[in-house]
């Protein structure tokens, strides 16, 4: 989430630090948590209500795309084969979502292979996480609520109106609260390398009925900078903050690989606690994690080291 687009407008680049602090605080004019969802002290929760930053001052205040457009890989001239995109392979179809359209809207609502799913981005986190938009059997749609945990988008589900973490992909708050929402394993890779492994791909088009400017990266600056929009609950300090790895849950344990290794080798073996672990990067630049032992297969969670390490404070780190 990012506060530059909270008023609906376009910040330039220089000041999108200086701009997403004073939005924050100027946007208090409306309580999301009491006027807009109706949530207080005796409402369900797993998260104490003050630990939710509010950055805007109304949900959907950066608008989540409903009806997603879609071109083919001939005609994706909005991209570069340098160009970032979040993608997904899914019932035998394949999805790509650039980044710079996923900054400005952070939630897309998507059924590919005839499954309803999100693929939601959180710009301030770098991270990028599916899930399946069917909950308890009944599909929903999802919503950028206007608040933020530990610097993490917070998104809402527009059934039951419960708030969901998006790095946990667990609800926090709300009648949902404890519950967990089925993954859905993003790729997040360069455009050149997907189209190569999949010419067939969709790609997300730059007409998107919003009117917005997707040219620009207008989180170039954030990403390089080492300071936080948002305050979190715990640092460390051993990477840059904002240094990209690859998170792993495996139940009792969770794991994270920079990017810059898996950069350097497209297989890494590392042992976790009497575990041989094995991380493999494809040809399209998807990252799987393989357990030896199980022969399990894990789908990471692609974030900023800050995040992951908010999230995972016990984490191991590999780089």
């Amino acid at each position: 989430m990012s506060a530059p687009f909270y008023s609906r407008r376009l910040f330039p680049v220089c000041f999108l630090l200086l701009a997403g602090l004073v939005l924050a605080q100027n946007s208090r004019a409306t309580d999301i948590l009491a006027d807009t969802f109706g949530f207080d002290d005796s409402t369900r929760k797993s998260v104490a209500l003050d630990q939710l930053r509010q950055g805007c001052s109304a949900r959907d205040c950066i608008p989540s795309i409903d009806k997603p457009r879609f071109v083919s890989a001939s005609a994706a001239s909005h991209l570069t084969d340098n160009d970032i995109v979040l993608a997904l392979s899914w019932q035998g179809e394949y999805r790509a979502y650039p980044s710079r359209i996923l900054d400005q809207h952070e939630i897309v609502n998507d059924v590919v292979g005839g499954t309803p799913i999100a693929v939601t981005y959180c710009p301030l986190c770098g991270s990028a996480v599916g899930v399946l938009r069917k909950i308890n059997g009944q599909v929903t749609e999802f919503g950028v609520s206007g608040l933020l945990y530990n610097s993490a988008l917070v998104f809402y589900d527009r059934t039951t109106e419960t708030l969901w973490d998006q790095i946990a992909a667990e609800g926090i708050v709300g009648p949902l609260t404890g519950e967990k929402l089925e993954l859905v394993p993003i790729t997040v890779t360069r455009w050149g390398r997907w189209k190569a492994a999949h010419p067939e791909t969709l790609v997300l088009s730059a007409d998107q009925g919003a009117g917005r400017d997707y040219t620009q990266d207008y989180y170039a600056k954030y990403r390089q900078d080492e300071r936080l929009m948002f305050p979190v609950s715990r640092t460390n300090d051993v990477i840059r903050p904002k240094e990209v790895v690859f998170g792993f849950d495996l139940g009792q344990e969770t794991i994270a690989f920079t990017e810059a290794l898996l950069q350097r080798s497209s297989k890494v073996s590392h042992t976790l606690n009497g575990r041989e672990l094995t991380v493999i990067v494809a040809e399209d630049g998807a990252v799987t994690l393989v357990d030896g032992a199980s022969a399990e297969r894990f789908a990471p969670t692609r974030v900023f080291w800050f995040a992951w390490f908010t999230f995972h404070p016990q984490t191991e780190l590999v780089r």
